[in-house]
């Protein structure tokens, strides 16, 4: 593939990127200004992403994402290899959670932790805001600080670079040494535990899941309502959703033909 192609092909794969929650909604006039395109080039990009049905028209609106994001996320709900290994495992922990307790998988995407998968067991009242498709930053609630604690220290240490006043406004640390020791200290206890960061009322509880290689881009987390959690709650809530991680680990290793995951090395 030539350069030139390889170019143009990311610049049309650029648009969908473009759709948010915040603007579901855009023209070709604005996606060729926001792009630097030349409004024939962004006509030309709209009308493959629309004959595959990546994008859809609104009419006398302009034009939103199309359904083929939809059979997507149905292929990948149906065929995710970890969304298989974890179903049985999440599904067991039920009964054991207080009711209104979300249970959650996410993963790294595009720099940041997305959940992949979300059930709550029982009445779920006002829910949660982190659902399937959610990205949140790396220093955001325990589900991400837990994968952040577990990535090599280089990565760490971009993360910090790129985010110092977000991270020491999160309580992370005045400075690298104080935020790396932060991140030692959850890698060690094995788990990460959040009051209210993502949101009021909740307290989430996450632990990594390694792959077989001892990497972590993964994580399971229990969300309860804080005023239903005492000591040893969250006692039994840390142990149940740190063997459940265990077990996830060895089961997605198992099906990759991996040796028994075992957690990354780390800069001393």
């Amino acid at each position: 593939m030539t350069t030139e192609r390889s170019s143009s092909i990311e610049r049309m794969l650029a648009i969908p990127r473009l759709f948010t929650e915040e603007r579901p909604v855009w023209s070709v006039e604005e996606v060729a200004n926001e792009l630097r395109l030349s409004i024939s080039t962004a006509y030309r990009y709209f009308q493959s992403l629309i004959k595959f049905e990546y994008l859809d028209e609104i009419p006398n609106r302009g034009y939103c994402l199309g359904p083929a994001f939809i059979e997507f996320d149905r292929i990948i709900r149906v065929t995710d290899p970890l969304s298989h290994a974890a179903g049985p495992i999440i599904s067991s922990l039920a009964p054991a959670m207080p009711l209104g307790t979300s249970l959650i998988l996410c993963q790294v995407y595009q720099k940041k932790v997305m959940c992949i998968h979300h059930e709550t067991v029982g009445p779920a009242g006002e829910g949660i805001s982190y659902q399937r498709g959610k990205p949140m930053p790396f220093y955001r609630g325990a589900t991400s600080k837990v994968i952040l604690a577990h990535m090599p220290w280089r990565q760490q240490k971009r993360e910090y670079e790129s985010h110092t006043q977000e991270l020491q406004q999160a309580g992370l640390g005045n400075d690298w040494k104080s935020f790396s020791v932060g991140l030692r200290n959850i890698r060690k206890r094995g788990y990460c535990v959040s009051r209210g960061e993502v949101d009021l009322g909740r307290m989430g509880i996450a632990a990594p899941i390694f792959s077989g290689n001892g990497h972590v881009s993964h994580s399971l987390s229990a969300v309860a309502w804080q005023d239903q959690i005492d000591q040893a709650s969250e006692d039994r809530l840390v142990t149940s959703i740190v063997m459940a991680a265990a077990r996830i680990s060895e089961a997605m290793a198992r099906a990759n033909g991996s040796p028994e995951a075992a957690a990354p090395k780390q800069k001393p």
